[in-house]
């Protein structure tokens, strides 16, 4: 009698635990284009970079705060013979609250580290590599928060390294001041077994730290200024090799109506000092750090901008070498889910509010 009472009060637990469980589904599509005219440079190549993302994505939510999410993301390049020309897999777990965030498994990259500039992540690295393998915490809000991460690269096997990320950032607002920073270390490791002709470990940190104003964005406007300095490590072990960087980092950012500019300088020593023997294999942000110092300048207009379409344009200009180099740039995300009935209808071309004065 025992056995069976035990056995249907787990029965019953099974049978609310199903119910309360909701069951979702999103699509995620990202078309980008990116022309890079950097004839001249001795830093970097010049390149079109085009492809269109498709990510559908099924998820179970439970006591509105877990969720588990499975999906698929298909990469086609335009131009190429193949239907789809990378499959990669987005599985995750998730526990968010409106201050608490923490994901493991794999899951999207922009979606989490909004706050790393180019000196981190280069474009195409968000282009091809959207994805995370790891962990993911991230404490408070928009105005305040920590975060701390971890992305597993590759596994060590006969014919690839072991590379991994460990981050983190974070941010203080009091009023118009604020205080962040942003840090990652890249360890690249050995394979298993070790290639005799390549046995060494090299590795890349990075923190950068600012202090800065920022205006609230309201009427239309929004604002801010800062500066900083950012500093790294970069070391060949297997060479007895290493460098530590340092340089001032400084950024205005301006945008009225959907139109704006963001502006990052850099001014100091030469980085990526190791660039020549192992390139994006250890360096993942924009090679021109390699000069002593660098301009970027992003003008942009949000073409479209609502609760589930985002449509950006933008002309960016690098400086470096004591030269001026050209990047065209457009990235279309369109997210569908089952809430998007309940999203808030903006003004699609937030430009043309400048028309309504």
């Amino acid at each position: 009698m025992l056995k069976f009472i035990k056995a249907f009060a787990f029965a019953q637990f099974v049978i609310f635990t199903i119910a309360a469980q909701q069951y979702d589904w999103k699509a995620d599509f990202h078309y980008f284009f990116d022309n890079t005219e950097y004839e001249g440079s001795s830093f970097a190549e010049p390149q079109t970079m085009t492809g269109i993302w498709l990510m559908p994505e099924g998820l179970v939510t439970w006591q509105d705060r877990h969720s588990l999410h499975a999906g698929v993301d298909l990469l086609k390049i335009p131009g190429t013979n193949e239907t789809v020309d990378k499959v990669d897999l987005a599985i995750y777990y998730e526990y968010k609250l409106p201050n608490v965030q923490f994901r493991v498994g794999s899951f999207p990259r922009r979606e989490s580290l909004q706050d790393y500039n180019n000196f981190f992540f280069k474009d195409s690295v968000n282009n091809y590599l959207p994805m995370m393998r790891g962990i993911y915490w991230r404490l408070g809000g928009d105005k305040s928060f920590f975060k701390a991460w971890m992305d597993w690269v590759s596994y060590a096997t006969p014919a690839s390294r072991e590379k991994f990320f460990i981050g983190f950032s974070g941010k203080i607002s009091k009023g118009l001041a604020f205080a962040d920073f942003q840090s990652y270390m890249f360890h690249n490791s050995v394979s298993r077994p070790a290639d005799k002709n390549d046995p060494g470990v090299r590795e890349n940190l990075q923190l950068q730290m600012d202090i800065g104003l920022k205006y609230p964005a309201g009427n239309n406007f929004d604002g801010k200024i800062s500066v900083g300095a950012l500093m790294g490590y970069e070391r060949d072990r297997f060479r007895d090799e290493m460098y530590k960087p340092m340089g001032f980092v400084a950024n205005v950012d301006v945008e009225y109506c959907g139109l704006g500019t963001r502006n990052e300088f850099y001014a100091g020593n030469r980085r990526m000092q190791l660039f020549d023997r192992f390139g994006g294999d250890l360096y993942w942000g924009t090679q021109f750090l390699q000069g002593k110092s660098y301009l970027k300048s992003d003008w942009y207009v949000h073409a479209i901008q609502s609760d589930w379409a985002n449509a950006d344009i933008d002309l960016i200009l690098h400086v470096s070498e004591g030269k001026v180099f050209f990047q065209q740039m457009m990235n279309v995300i369109v997210t569908l889910d089952q809430d998007m009935k309940h999203a808030k209808i903006n003004n699609p071309f937030p430009w043309m509010k400048i028309f309504d004065h």
